[in-house]
């Protein structure tokens, strides 16, 4: 009985640290699925969605303050401790995709969040 006991745990043992060995297909980043942000990576909004955005939040003219200095870039990560706002009501309305976003203002330019990297996704233009 002691002998059936023993295989079965080494039978066990061997089994998990082979399935630990195998290699991820070279389709699937070892990032647990989350890639690094490209330039261009929203690519669920169009030209003319994010045009609409950034004329909306314009509208607002939402007072921001942002600290000295700071500049944004796609894919750049903003500090956490920069505010972040909602996208009007009406944007997400009609852009079902934006609901993602957050935003801010840097320079008088809408800077596109994504809120849980705190990563700048585009930059937009009206």
């Amino acid at each position: 009985m002691r002998v059936i006991f023993a295989a079965a745990v080494v039978l066990a043992l061997t089994g998990n640290a082979a399935a630990q060995n195998e290699t991820l297909p070279p389709s699937l980043p070892r990032t647990g699925g989350v890639g690094t942000l490209t330039q261009g990576a929203d690519a669920s909004l169009t030209a003319e969605q994010k045009g609409a955005i950034a004329r909306a939040v314009k509208q607002l003219n939402r007072q921001v303050r942002v600290p000295e200095g700071l500049s944004a870039q796609v894919g750049a990560e903003l500090p956490p401790v920069l505010e972040l706002y909602a996208l009007p009501d009406t944007v997400l309305a009609e852009i079902p995709a934006a609901k993602l976003y957050k935003y801010t203002v840097i320079e008088d330019r809408v800077i596109l969040v994504d809120p849980t990297n705190m990563r700048v996704v585009d930059i937009l233009e009206d």
